[in-house]
C-alpha cells in the first residue's frame, strides 16, 4: 500500500501545465489558420464542435476506461497518442484535414482528465484533497494562461505547423512526468463492483441518484450551453475592437490569470466551505460575463475576464472536490466522465448556433447570453446548500 504524498499532485500539476500550454497554443494556431483561410466564425464554431464536442461525446467511454484499466498507463497512452496527432497536423494545410486530425486528437486525449481526477483521492491524503485539486488546477490554469498568448506570438513568428510540432513535444514531456508519479492510481479491486455500477452509463446513473451531484450537473449544463458562444466570439470581438491577434490572446490570457488566482484560493477550501463558495462564486462569474455588454472599449473587457476567471477557477476546484468526495473509487472515473460529457456536450450544443448568433447580433450578444445563463445556473445551485453531507470512503 503506497503512502499518500503531495509530490504526486505536484507532478501531475506539472504535466498538465506543460501539455496544456502546448495545447492552448496549438488550438490558438488552429483557429487562426482556419479563420485566415475562411474568414468565417462558422469555421471556428466547427473546430470547437469537433474538439470540445468530441471530448464530451467520448467522455462516458473515457470514464469507463479509467475505471477498468490502469489509470497511470491510460494517462500515458493518451498523451502519446495526442503527441502523434498534433505532429501530424504540422503537415496539413487545408481546413477539412486539419479539423479531422484535431477531432482525432480530442478523442485520444479524452481519457486523461477522468482518469486523473479519479486517481487524485488515491494519491493524496483525504485532508489534502482540496490542496491537491487546487495545485493541479493551478498547473492547468498556468497552461490556459500562457498557451493562447504564446500561440498567437508563435503563429506570427514561426507559423502554425511549428506550433503543432511543439505541442506534440509537450505531450511527450507530460507522459514522462506521469510515468514518474509514485503511488496507486486506483484502489485495490478485491471484488466485482455492484451490478448497477457496471457499464459506461454507470457514472450518469450514480450522479442522478445523488441529489447534490444531480443538481450540480444540471446547473453546469445550463452554464455550458450559455458559455460556449463566448469562445467563438473572442476572435471576432478582438477583430472588431481593432485589437487583432494580441487582443485575442489577451482575452484568454486575462481569463486564465483570474482562473490562476481562483485555483490558488481553492486550495484552502474545506468540507464546510466548498459548497457555499461554489454557489456564490458562480454569481460573480455571471456578473463578469454580463458586464461586457455595457463596455464601450476592449480595455475594461480584459478586467471583466480576470474577474470571471477568478470566480470560475475557484468553482472548478470546488466542483472537482465535491464529485470526488461523493463517489467511490470503482465508479469515480465514470462519475467525473459524466460531468465532462455534460460540460463538453453543453459547449458543443452552443457551438451549433454560436456562429449564427454572432454574425447576426455581434460578439457582445455571446457575452449577454453567458451572463444570463451563468446567473440562471447559480440560482439552480442554491438547493445544494441545504443537502446533508453524505461522503463515501474515498478509497473504497
Amino acid at each position: 500500500m503506497s503512502i499518500p504524498s503531495r509530490t504526486a499532485a505536484r507532478r501531475i500539476a506539472a504535466a498538465r501545465l506543460i501539455s496544456l500550454t502546448g495545447s492552448q497554443a496549438a488550438f490558438t494556431a488552429l483557429l487562426f489558420a482556419l479563420y485566415k483561410r475562411t474568414g468565417s466564425s462558422t469555421w471556428i464554431a466547427a473546430a470547437l464542435l469537433l474538439t470540445v464536442g468530441a471530448e464530451g461525446a467520448f467522455s462516458p467511454l473515457a470514464g469507463l476506461l479509467g475505471d477498468r484499466f490502469d489509470r497511470r498507463r491510460l494517462m500515458i497512452a493518451s498523451d502519446l497518442l495526442g503527441a502523434g496527432c498534433f505532429a501530424g497536423m504540422a503537415f496539413l494545410g487545408s481546413p477539412l484535414p486539419l479539423l479531422g486530425l484535431a477531432f482525432a486528437a480530442a478523442l485520444v486525449e479524452s481519457p486523461f482528465f477522468p482518469a486523473a481526477g479519479a486517481a487524485v483521492p488515491n494519491l493524496v491524503a483525504e485532508a489534502d484533497l482540496a490542496w491537491a485539486n487546487g495545485t493541479i488546477a493551478f498547473g492547468s490554469n498556468v497552461g490556459y494562461l500562457a498557451g493562447p498568448a504564446l500561440g498567437g506570438a508563435m503563429v506570427a513568428w514561426l507559423g502554425a505547423p511549428t506550433v503543432f510540432v511543439l505541442n506534440g513535444v509537450s505531450f511527450l514531456v507530460s507522459a514522462a512526468l506521469v510515468a514518474t508519479v509514485r503511488g496507486s492510481f486506483s484502489a485495490p479491486r478485491d471484488a466485482e463492483p455492484p451490478h448497477h455500477h457496471r457499464g459506461a452509463r454507470a457514472g450518469f446513473a450514480f450522479v442522478f441518484h445523488d441529489p447534490v451531484l444531480r443538481t450540480m450537473i444540471v446547473a453546469f449544463a445550463v452554464f455550458a450551453i450559455s458559455l460556449g458562444s463566448v469562445l467563438v466570439a473572442e476572435l471576432p470581438l478582438s477583430t472588431a475592437s481593432r485589437a487583432g491577434a494580441l487582443g485575442y490572446g489577451l482575452l484568454s490570457t486575462c481569463y486564465g490569470t483570474g482562473a490562476l488566482a481562483g485555483s490558488l484560493a481553492g486550495k484552502r477550501l474545506t468540507v464546510q466551505t466548498e459548497r457555499q463558495v461554489m454557489v456564490w462564486a458562480s454569481f460573480v462569474t455571471a456578473a463578469g460575463f454580463g458586464s461586457v455588454v455595457f463596455m464601450p472599449a476592449i480595455g475594461p473587457v480584459f478586467a471583466a475576464m480576470v474577474l470571471a476567471g477568478a470566480s470560475d477557477g475557484i468553482v472548478d476546484v470546488a466542483v472537482e472536490v465535491i464529485f470526488q468526495r461523493r463517489s467511490p473509487d470503482h465508479v469515480r472515473s465514470r462519475v467525473i466522465g459524466s460531468l465532462e460529457a455534460v460540460w463538453h456536450g453543453g459547449l458543443a450544443l452552443s457551438f451549433l448556433f454560436a456562429g449564427t448568433l454572432i454574425d447576426a447580433l455581434g460578439p457582445k450578444a455571446a457575452y449577454a447570453l453567458a451572463g444570463a445563463g451563468s446567473a440562471l445556473a447559480s440560482v439552480m445551485l442554491l438547493p445544494v446548500l441545504r443537502e446533508p453531507r453524505r461522503d463515501p470512503d474515498l478509497a473504497s
